[in-house]
C-alpha cells in the first residue's frame, strides 16, 4: 500500500511506491517518457539494486532504512539557462525539509549545511544526496527527475563519511520515512516556486547562508595538491570560487575536492 501523498499542491502530492527498483531515478526518467504525468510526481522505493549517485557512483543505502526519491519537475524552458539555481533550491528545501521535522521532533535544530554543489552535510558527515538528470526534446527543456537519497534509519555505512537522523539524534526507535517525506516534499515546493517565478536572488541568499565552509579557512586538494582556502561564493554556473595563496580561482565539480580532518 502506497501511503506517501504529501500535503502539498503538488510536489509528492501523487507518486508510486515500490517495495524494490533498480533505481527511482531510472524509473522516474522512462515513465515520464511513457505517460503523461503531473508536475511534482513521485516514486519511491524501499531499496535500490542500482541506485545513482553523483558522477557516475553508485547510490548504496540498507533496504528499508532510508528514504529513496524521486521527483518529475517540469521547469520552462526559458529557465535553462539557470538550471543551477534548480539545484540550489532542491539543496535548500531538503535542508529545511529536515529542520521543520527537527524542530518538530527533537525540539531543536540539526547542524546542517549544503556541501557544494547539492549534497547535505550533518557536521562533517553526508547525510544526504541529490542527483538531477534532464531531458531535452527538440532543443527544449522537457522535465528533470530529481532523485533524493536521504540517510535516516541506517547506522552503519562501511567506512564511507556518511551519518543518519538515528544515528545521530541515537534514538531508540525508527524514525518513520513518511515523516521525513512530507515536510521535504512541502519545503522542495517552497523554492521550486521560487525558482518558477525568477526568485534567483532570494534563492541565492539562502544557499550561501547554509553553505558548508563559507568564509573559513579550510583543507582542500586540486591537481596541484593540498592547500589552504577559503570559499568565496558558488556562482550562477555552479563552480565554486574560492580564495587560494591571496588569488581567486574558480572550479569546476571535478577539480575540487574537501579535506576532513580524521
Amino acid at each position: 500500500m502506497n501511503k506517501y501523498q504529501a500535503p502539498t499542491r503538488f510536489v509528492g502530492k501523487n507518486s508510486k511506491y515500490h517495495e524494490t527498483c533498480a533505481s527511482t531515478n531510472s524509473l522516474g526518467f522512462q515513465e515520464a517518457l511513457e505517460y503523461q504525468l503531473p508536475d511534482g510526481f513521485a516514486w519511491i522505493a524501499g531499496h535500490q539494486t542500482d541506485g545513482k549517485g553523483q558522477r557516475g557512483n553508485k547510490w548504496l543505502a540498507q533496504p528499508n532504512e532510508n528514504l529513496l526519491v524521486s521527483y518529475l519537475l517540469k521547469p520552462q524552458d526559458q529557465q535553462a539557462s539557470n538550471q543551477f539555481y534548480l539545484s540550489k533550491a532542491i539543496s535548500i528545501g531538503i535542508l529545511e525539509g529536515l529542520q521543520k521535522w527537527a524542530k518538530n521532533t527533537i525540539l531543536e535544530e540539526l547542524p546542517i549545511k549544503i556541501k557544494w554543489p547539492n549534497d547535505i552535510y550533518l557536521e562533517e558527515q553526508k547525510i544526504a544526496g541529490i542527483l538531477i538528470e534532464n531531458n531535452f526534446q527538440a532543443g527544449q527543456w522537457n522535465f528533470c527527475i530529481v532523485g533524493i537519497g536521504i540517510n535516516i534509519n541506517q547506522t552503519e555505512f562501511d567506512n564511507l563519511r556518511a551519518s543518519s537522523l538515528k544515528k545521530w539524534t541515537q534514538s531508540p526507535f525508527k524514525i518513520d520515512i513518511q515523516d521525513i517525506f512530507n515536510p521535504i516534499s512541502v519545503e522542495i515546493e517552497n523554492y521550486y516556486q521560487l525558482f518558477l517565478s525568477n526568485n534567483f536572488e532570494e534563492i541565492d541568499k539562502v544557499y550561501h547562508q547554509n553553505l558548508f565552509r563559507l568564509q573559513t579557512k579550510e583543507l582542500f586538494e586540486d591537481e596541484i595538491g593540498v592547500f589552504s582556502g577559503k570559499i568565496i561564493r558558488v556562482n550562477p554556473n555552479g563552480h565554486l570560487v574560492l580564495e587560494k595563496s591571496n588569488e581567486i580561482k574558480v572550479y569546476d565539480l571535478k577539480e575540487l575536492s574537501f579535506i576532513f580532518s580524521e
